[in-house]
């Protein structure tokens, strides 16, 4: 819904804190581990980076989960995540 440009601006508010509540529980769960299956990373960590830089896209602000910051960063230190991002954006690398 918050990619679609005919939904009711109500209906996106509903959306977004219905994904920060999501994101808190995420957040959470990275406190006690590095990745969200444990310490080892796993095909959940490469969906959760990609769909969590949406965030900024549909006006999502994380920037208080920090553990989720961390997780962040951890993933795109990663080489695979560096040179897809450089393949996907020559300029931003």
């Amino acid at each position: 819904p918050l990619f679609n440009a005919a939904m009711p601006a109500e209906a996106k508010t509903i959306s977004l804190d219905k994904l920060a509540t999501r994101y808190k529980y995420v957040d959470e769960q990275l406190a006690q581990r590095s990745y969200l299956m444990g310490d080892d990373f796993s095909v959940a960590d490469a969906y959760l980076f990609t769909v969590t830089t949406w965030a900024r896209h549909v006006g999502l602000d994380l920037s208080g989960f920090k553990n989720l910051e961390a997780f962040m960063t951890r993933m795109r230190e990663r080489p695979a995540v560096k040179a897809a991002l450089k393949a996907e954006n020559p300029a931003a690398a």
